[in-house]
């Protein structure tokens, strides 16, 4: 009779440590799920905050190229007006440079082309620069891996500009 007594008390126990076990590895599998999207989010916000810069930029300091005065005239509503516009393009390697220095023809054509299809109203709204400027980006960019397979022009900065 006491043999069926402790038999009767462990058949009651194994329900309870089964239950105990599938409880801790519930808690466990909660715990673990909780710190990884912590940590998910935490990874998300950290690349948000970072600012997007260019590798070689934390390597090598910028070099420019200052390409002056570009005349072309654009069409209006009502007439032609003329935009006047210097530019620099810069670079983290000089080569690239020197590649685009041997190829300022097409460039000087590439920027009066793309120019020359802008409208005036267009070119004298609020916020227009930025724009223009990766426009002229990825334009120099397409013409100099055309022409020698260069990719090594970072920005186009807009150094002046005027429209009448």
């Amino acid at each position: 009779m006491a043999d069926e007594a402790k038999q009767e008390n462990k058949s009651k126990k194994i329900p309870l440590i089964i239950a105990a076990i599938v409880l801790v590895v519930a808690l466990a599998g909660a715990g673990g799920w909780w710190y990884f999207q912590q940590q998910a989010k935490s990874m998300a916000m950290a690349v948000e905050v970072e600012p997007q810069v260019p590798i070689a930029a934390l390597v090598k300091k910028p070099v420019f190229l200052e390409l002056k005065k570009f005349v072309v005239s654009v069409p209006g509503d009502d007439r032609l007006h003329y935009l006047m516009m210097e530019m620099s393009v810069m670079s983290y390697d000089q080569d690239e440079l020197d590649k685009l220095q041997d190829f300022l023809p097409v460039i000087r054509n590439a920027v009066i082309t793309l120019l020359s299809k802008q409208h005036y109203n267009d070119l004298t709204q609020l916020g227009v620069m930025e724009p223009l400027q990766i426009a002229l980006r990825d334009k120099l960019r397409r013409v100099m891996n055309d022409m020698a397979s260069s990719n090594g022009i970072d920005q186009v900065l807009i150094t002046k500009m005027v429209i009448q």
